[in-house]
């Protein structure tokens, strides 16, 4: 593939210095365009969404898809101010686990609610036309959306603590996030990888996606890797591991935490670009 691929941080936690007008929230939204495509994947925590796209003189009108990497709210809360804004009528993909009720347990108070914040009805009166399964699926042209992405390295169970969600009987169990799912892209340098929480492990999906793409090689990885809580040994198998794909570019962010990004920086050093709104990523000169 010879078309250049360009990707903005539209929301993230932290800002760069100079922050340039843009401003941090807890959440995640990036842009991606290749030649013929604009894929938005995320819409942040819905604080800063509308103010950072103004600020940096992005046009959504001419958006082509809309992707949701799971169903949390800091990746959705912006969802409402993007299609009335920008007139809905969109095409949104996700996975079909996307809507169920999500909550957060904390010792000693109430389950907090951290699903996204409207029904599929409200958004789909908005003009959001949901295209919902579990299967991977070609987005375009060197784009592909994973889909549900298999659990099979043990280092990766249990990442999950606390996150529930609500049983039709009204119970609260551990939600095993199967909406989690990445977006692949293939530049000019090699596979580009999307990443929104990385809830399926980290590991789990660039595994997959050397399958989806028969290649064994990733040049970038982009997003969050959810390694804020991870152990010493979880992050010494995490970047043993991601050598094995030979990455050349590591811009972490979101979920992965001050001391994980640290530690990955420490093994990166060169290829570590610390991710934050407002960053541009270009691959294709």
């Amino acid at each position: 593939m010879s078309t250049k691929v360009k990707i903005t941080t539209l929301c993230e936690n932290s800002v760069p210095y100079p922050a340039n007008g843009v401003i941090g929230e807890h959440g995640l939204a990036m842009l991606l365009e290749t030649g013929s495509q604009k894929i938005l994947f995320d819409t942040g925590g819905g604080l800063t969404f509308l103010h950072n796209v103004r600020t940096l003189n992005i046009d959504l009108h001419s958006l082509d898809v809309l992707v949701l990497s799971h169903g949390h709210y800091d990746h959705t809360g912006g969802l409402k101010a993007l299609l009335q804004e920008y007139g809905g009528n969109l095409d949104v993909y996700a996975h079909s686990d996307i809507f169920k009720a999500k909550y957060h347990l904390l010792e000693g108070k109430e389950p907090k609610k951290i699903g996204i914040p409207w029904t599929k009805e409200e958004l789909e009166s908005w003009g959001a036309r949901f295209h919902l399964t579990r299967e991977s699926r070609e987005l375009g042209d060197g784009v592909i959306l994973t889909g549900e992405i298999p659990r099979r390295e043990k280092a990766e169970e249990g990442t999950a603590k606390g996150l529930c969600c609500r049983e039709p009987d009204g119970s609260l169990v551990p939600d095993p996030l199967y909406d989690d799912q990445a977006i692949i892209v293939e530049s000019p340098e090699g596979t580009i990888v999307l990443l929104g929480c990385s809830h399926s492990g980290l590991i789990n999906t660039l595994r997959y996606v050397t399958e989806l793409t028969g290649k064994d090689r990733i040049y970038a990885c982009i997003g969050g890797t959810h390694l804020v809580a991870a152990s010493d040994e979880r992050l010494d198998y995490t970047i043993k591991e991601l050598e094995k794909f030979h990455v050349q570019k590591i811009a972490p962010c979101h979920c992965t935490g001050f001391r994980a990004a640290f530690v990955l920086y420490q093994a990166f050093q060169d290829r570590f670009e610390f991710n934050a709104a407002g960053n541009v990523f270009s691959f294709g000169g």
